[in-house]
């Protein structure tokens, strides 16, 4: 009997580079469209995110660029390395941006509980990716 589990393995650092992209840019047309609905999911109340939706727009178009960016490097040929260390960092700071506000206690809730090892987790698949495609 094995009981050793299967080994894990990423997919090719150009499809994920595209994956990682098409993602930010689905996430950023989602907050610009609807800044509103998408803070109050990220745990503010809706007094806050009603005065604030300005600056999700700001984060989300600073989302799409970088997804713009990636996408736009990869079709033509170009290097979207630095796009995704670009995207990366922003995720990185992001996540810590809401841990800090989750231990203050201005955000509450499992949403925005969520959002920090899930700003860990694409922060480290896009450096992780962008040292892939470096090496590819």
């Amino acid at each position: 009997m094995n009981l050793r589990p299967p080994a894990f393995a990423l997919p090719p650092a150009d499809p994920m580079a595209r994956q990682l992209a098409l993602g930010r840019a689905g996430l950023a047309t989602a907050f610009l469209a609807a800044p509103v609905p998408a803070l109050r999911a990220m745990g503010a109340d809706t007094a806050t995110a009603a005065r604030i939706s300005w600056l999700t727009r700001m984060m989300a178009v600073r989302d799409g660029a970088l997804a713009v960016g990636a996408l736009v490097a990869d079709r033509r040929g170009g290097d979207p390395q630095p796009w995704l260390v670009g995207g990366a960092v922003s995720d990185a700071v992001d996540a810590l941006v809401f841990a800090q506000a989750l231990k203050q206690g201005r955000l509450k809730g499992i949403a925005p509980t969520m959002i920090v090892p899930g700003g860990i987790l694409a922060a480290t698949l896009g450096f992780v990716t962008a040292a892939r495609l470096r090496r590819g």
